[in-house]
């Protein structure tokens, strides 16, 4: 109810302020943390009735924070809600697993925040009764030169980042850093209210996955960023747009292994057989591709850096990720449920005709 305690752990500080501005202005008492490790310090001397938590936060995650607030009997009664940018099947379930008691996609619905708050905290409350009586309470107006101030900096930051990236892009350009900024915008851009600007974040941070950086793409998607950062969509022309009717590629397949010649070559004739494929060279960042850009398709080399593709593809399975997995291997691995297995040396001809045929 309001006036209730409530920590908000999320490492976008724009995003911090603005959700502490929305829930001030309801009457909770906030507190806010950048990470995971200042928010278990700060629980020592601090009793939230609920944290708001991102899921991705640097150094610990969300999640392993969760497990360590639900493991510590002090903090019986606290709620945890989790927030992530995206909604991929079996996040929430995970969420569950590692404790959390509800589960937020971004970018967060600014006006309903407080009342989906406020049902969680009166579900646990001893004097909220059936759980409806704060939640009718009507959220209060945000001073509007305070949120004005957030909006333009947040614009013109952005617009001058987007410049940097595009004057950088075949030189000094860090594309590890700008899908970082790429995430943070996700939120950020819609708790201010500018959806435009989160969609094309978020398809920001999903470009910037593929290994190696297909630079010609990402600067047109770019340019189009910076023009909305200079000229934002109302909220209002977004939600009356009509659906998007460009033809989309028939087929998109994400194809990760470390050998970049072979990459090429696959993606080169893959094209000509209506199939978009995606690149990653190392096993992490084609879970991370993989999950955010929803392929119809993987192809995983067994022999990758960091997380082999053996080790890929069961997290794929134990996520439940609906995809299919081409599996490049010296041997058969039949326990590893690949959807298909072409064995080393292959001919790039051969796996596409493998790939359509999966397709």
């Amino acid at each position: 109810m309001p006036g209730e305690p409530i920590l908000i752990v999320d490492d976008t500080p724009v995003n911090l302020k603005l959700t502490r501005m929305l829930l001030e202005h309801e009457g909770y008492k906030v507190r806010t943390a950048a990470s995971a490790e200042e928010a278990l310090e700060l629980l020592e001397t601090f009793h939230p009735r609920l944290v708001l938590a991102d899921i991705q936060l640097p150094g610990m995650d969300g999640l392993e924070m969760t497990r360590h607030i639900k493991a510590d009997p002090r903090n019986g009664d606290v709620w945890v809600v989790a927030l992530t940018a995206y909604a991929m099947k079996g996040d929430e379930e995970r969420a569950m697993q590692a404790g959390c008691d509800g589960y937020i996609t971004k970018p967060i619905d600014t006006r309903a925040l407080g009342a989906k708050l406020r049902e969680y905290i009166d579900r646990g409350h001893p004097s909220a009764g059936n759980g409806t009586a704060s939640a009718t309470a009507p959220p209060r107006l945000l001073p509007e030169d305070e949120l004005r101030e957030l909006r333009d900096r947040f614009l013109t930051q952005g617009a001058r980042l987007v410049r940097q990236w595009n004057e950088e892009l075949y030189g000094a350009f860090q594309a590890s850093a700008a899908s970082s900024v790429a995430h943070q915008w996700v939120g950020s851009a819609g708790l201010l209210g500018f959806p435009r600007i989160s969609e094309l974040a978020r398809e920001a941070e999903c470009t910037l996955l593929e290994r190696p950086l297909d630079a010609g793409q990402f600067r047109e998607l770019i340019e189009t960023l910076e023009e909305e950062f200079r000229n934002p969509t109302p909220a209002s022309q977004m939600a009356e747009a009509p659906p998007h009717t460009e033809p989309l590629a028939e087929a998109r397949v994400l194809i990760a292994g470390d050998d970049p010649n072979m990459l090429a070559l696959v993606k080169a004739i893959a094209r000509t057989q209506a199939i978009e494929c995606l690149i990653a060279t190392d096993g992490i960042s084609a879970l991370d591709a993989i999950r955010c850009t929803r392929p119809e398709a993987v192809v995983l080399d067994v022999n990758m850096p960091g997380m082999n593709g053996c080790e890929v593809l069961r997290t794929l399975r134990e996520e439940g990720l609906p995809v299919k997995v081409l599996l490049l291997a010296v041997e058969q691995h039949p326990a590893m449920m690949a959807d298909d297995y072409l064995m080393k040396p292959f001919n790039p001809i051969d796996l596409v005709v493998k790939l359509r045929r999966m397709l």
